[in-house]
């Protein structure tokens, strides 16, 4: 049974070339669609965490229900902030970062700029000395970090870019102080940071946090600290629910509450996943559209050799041992074809997951299709949904060439005779 199996794909190499490439066509398309999105999916996900949610965070009470808003009603005393930190270095969560969050208008006047106006821009004040929960080490920075000991404001790049800024021009930010009152001043540019996150890089500007309190007279109060768990996404994505339940028991006796990234950007992610969910609709029809191709192959292939089905029943084979013949065929094929379009689409999906794809062609320079990545995109390979993809390639193969050859062998033996 297997000889004749093996004989047929030898006997009909140009067939055999032909089916084998189909599949491994379709197999290489759907790999690469599929890394594509998850690394995409994966890399909006890193950005929200790494430059912006971190892991989790801790509020003052009420603060959670209007962060949208960016409250300045609801901060966390300088006393409280004592607590948790003693709390938190008990309780082995090291990497924490205490940030005041607002919003702000940045004000820019011709000469040195381009025109004057003004934008709305979320304020981020962070402790420098403390960046632990973030991971803006990676990003690139043109001039300097925020510090403690040197006067000024980092722009995002792309909201840089907008106004023509440049390092050593000045702004005059507007905002909110403790209370309520209305504060402005002047302020040197001495840093341009690009995260990679076009939503940080178009709309946040940074400061020191000790210095945002002598502005806003916030008396050693702060909006929140972020946790870092992990520096993993994946990792931090397994464990969030279960240690922020963690940190709420902890901080419990100080009336404070924690939020894991996924709950503090719910819309965010509802809107990606929905994006996302888009996306894989279009893998799946694309998937469809190649298990239709390999199961038209199988049949084109297998009707041109009703002469062999004919002879076979002649010699008294039966009907379901003709089937088992063509369909090990078919798993034959499969596997080649499968073997070889996987072979091919890790290579270029390991290659776009360590270099990227970049996409800017087809982005204006605000687009951020959903997602929060910039126009370089990147795939991510997860095994096991290779394996899936592997294994529905090999099994469409076999069933389709079980299938066409068991519609033909129910034709009388005189009936296939005539019709070769």
């Amino acid at each position: 049974m297997f000889k004749l199996a093996f004989r047929g794909i030898l006997r009909y190499k140009n067939r055999t070339i032909i089916t084998s490439l189909v599949i491994a066509i379709a197999v290489l398309f759907s790999i690469s669609m599929h890394t594509l999105i998850t690394g995409v999916k994966l890399d909006s996900e890193k950005n929200l965490i790494y430059n912006d949610t971190s892991s989790a965070k801790i509020y003052a009470k009420k603060y959670f229900e209007d962060r949208d808003y960016l409250p300045i009603d609801y901060l966390i005393s300088q006393e409280e902030g004592e607590k948790v930190e003693a709390l938190l270095n008990q309780n082995n969560y090291n990497k924490y970062t205490k940030e005041f969050v607002s919003s702000a208008d940045i004000m820019f006047y011709e000469d040195p700029y381009p025109i004057s106006g003004s934008l709305a821009v979320t304020l981020k004040a962070l402790d420098s000395n403390n960046l632990e929960a973030y991971n803006f080490i990676d990003a690139k920075i043109k001039g300097d970090w925020i510090d403690k000991n040197k006067e000024g404001v980092v722009l995002g790049a792309k909201l840089a870019d907008d106004i023509k800024a440049e390092v050593g021009y000045y702004i005059t930010v507007q905002t909110k102080g403790k209370g309520g009152f209305i504060q402005a001043f002047d302020i040197p540019i001495t840093g341009i940071i690009t995260t990679g996150d076009p939503i940080v890089d178009s709309t946040t500007i940074f400061f020191d946090l000790e210095s945002i309190d002598y502005y806003l007279e916030l008396e050693g109060s702060f909006t929140s600290y972020s946790i870092s768990f992990s520096n993993n996404v994946a990792k931090i994505k397994e464990i969030s629910k279960e240690e922020t339940l963690n940190l709420n028991k902890i901080i419990k006796p100080i009336g404070l509450e924690a939020y894991a990234w996924d709950e503090i950007a719910e819309d965010v992610i509802k809107f990606q996943n929905a994006d996302s969910g888009f996306g894989y609709i279009f893998l799946a029809f694309t998937f469809i559209i190649a298990i239709v191709g390999i199961t038209n192959t199988m049949l084109m292939s297998i009707s041109e050799r009703k002469n062999e089905i004919a002879m076979l029943k002649a010699l008294g084979y039966k009907t379901s041992y003709i089937q088992l013949i063509f369909s090990l065929e078919g798993l034959f094929l499969g596997i080649i074809g499968t073997v070889i379009g996987t072979i091919i689409g890790l290579a270029i999906s390991f290659y776009y997951q360590k270099n990227g794809i970049d996409f800017s062609i087809f982005m204006n320079d605000t687009a951020t299709i959903g997602y929060r990545i910039n126009a370089i995109m990147h795939s991510y390979i997860y095994i096991s949904h290779i394996i899936i993809i592997i294994i529905i390639s090999i099994l469409v193969s076999m069933i389709s060439a079980f299938f066409a050859v068991k519609r033909i062998s129910k034709y009388e033996i005189m009936k296939l005779f005539r019709d070769i």
